[in-house]
């Protein structure tokens, strides 16, 4: 069963995920990197680089399907910048980690996105294969994104008071 059933919510997750990658996620990892310093710079690495890939990618089908790129957080988007003074690296990626999941279930939800509309979005022959290749490529990316983190964090828990 489709999740998507209309252009307009697939080109406003379009939007979004470009922000949360291009924008989100590249503050993230380097505020991260500044607090972290020499710690885990592998892990914050790969992440940022995969944040820059997925950030074209989905700039890819922002132009193909006519759809204005972002110059600001799109509504729903906080602005805010992460803040990560005085985290402990675990604490870091422990809030890294939720975006990463985020963006894998955001990604599912368009790869579920109604035939009908991303043909509509996406008239070329081939895009909407393309489209969806990327898509769960994407998926697959995210999910070691999750697995990154959650290595970073180890036996990492908050105490709640």
């Amino acid at each position: 069963m489709p999740v998507i059933k209309d252009k307009i919510s697939l080109e406003k997750l379009l939007q979004r995920m470009y922000w949360i990658e291009a924008e989100m996620e590249q503050l993230g990892t380097w505020e991260a990197r500044i607090e972290m310093m020499e710690d885990n710079v592998a892990a914050l690495e790969t992440l940022s680089h995969d944040s820059d890939q997925h950030g074209e990618i989905i700039k890819k089908w922002l132009i193909k399907g006519n759809i204005n790129i972002p110059t600001e957080a799109p509504p729903g988007l906080p602005k805010h910048i992460f803040d990560f003074d005085g985290l402990a690296s675990p604490e870091m990626f422990r809030i890294i980690m939720k975006y990463e999941i985020l963006a894998m279930n955001v990604y599912k939800d368009m790869s579920n996105t109604d035939p009908e509309i991303i043909k509509e979005l996406l008239p070329e022959e081939n895009d909407a294969s393309d489209f969806l290749s990327d898509m769960e490529q994407l998926i697959k990316d995210e999910s070691m994104h999750a697995g990154i983190c959650k290595k970073q964090i180890g036996g990492f828990t908050k105490v709640m008071y």
